[in-house]
This record gives structure tokens, C-alpha cells and sequence, in this order.
């Protein structure tokens, strides 16, 4: 399944050891910083079909999962909760409450992408058995 994926290389030194050709490197170097479809494989690691008919594939923490726009998230009552990523911390997620109207409640929030993980897998994560 796709999903819209930013490049967020940090440190291509380690893309550089485990590539020979210089051109392939440019790739990442053009790609980094920029929001692109991504194919998410089983194991975590984002494969992008370039325009130019080439590709690359990114680490887990090469790239950031991205949501453009406000997406359902839940319900509470007569509130909707809504998120998208917010647009000034890639690593954060907006959220904001809206009534029946339409109308935001209240303020929106931004909040980690890691904290919403851990919190997550705190709730509702499989326990070990025997715990």
C-alpha cells in the first residue's frame, strides 16, 4: 500500500558507505526533504519510484510518515477528533477538536509522533503472556 512519506535524511554518510556509484547518492541527496508516494514494505523500509524511472529506499529513520490533510481520528460524544501532520515539526502530529458544525473547538495541538507511539503501545499494545 502507498503512503505520502517525507525524506528525512539526517546523515547520508551512512547512505554513501553502502553505495558505489556517485549518481545514486545524487538521488538521495535531490530526494531529501522532499514529500513523495512511497510503497511501505513489510519490513519498514519506504521504496519511491522516482519520475526519472529510478528508485530509492529509505530506513525507518530516513523518512517520516506524512497526512496533509485533516484526517478522522476518532469520535467523543458530539466532537470529532482530527490530525495531520503538522507542518512546522515533521516528527509531530496536529490535533484538533471540531463540533457538528464544522467548527474547531478549542485549540489545536501538536503532539510527537513518538509520544503518540508510546502512549499507544501503552494502552493498547499486546502484553507479554505471563504478565
Amino acid at each position: 500500500m502507498k503512503k505520502l512519506v517525507k525524506v528525512t535524511i539526517r546523515d547520508l554518510s551512512k547512505i554513501e558507505e553502502n553505495l558505489n556509484d556517485k549518481n545514486e547518492l545524487a538521488m538521495y541527496e535531490k530526494a531529501n526533504g522532499h514529500t513523495y508516494e512511497a510503497e511501505i514494505e513489510h519490513d519498514g523500509y519506504a521504496v519511491i519510484d522516482l519520475p526519472d524511472g529510478e528508485y530509492i529506499e529509505l530506513a525507518l529513520d530516513e523518512y517520516e510518515l506524512m497526512i496533509e490533510e485533516w484526517k478522522e481520528a476518532g469520535k467523543q460524544g458530539e466532537l470529532t477528533l482530527q490530525t495531520k501532520s503538522d507542518p512546522g515539526d515533521d516528527t509531530s502530529l496536529l490535533y484538533r477538536w471540531v463540533n457538528e458544525a464544522g467548527e474547531t473547538v478549542g485549540e489545536e495541538k501538536s503532539l510527537s509522533k513518538q509520544v503518540v507511539r508510546l502512549v499507544g503501545q501503552t494502552w493498547f499494545g499486546k502484553q507479554p503472556k505471563g504478565e
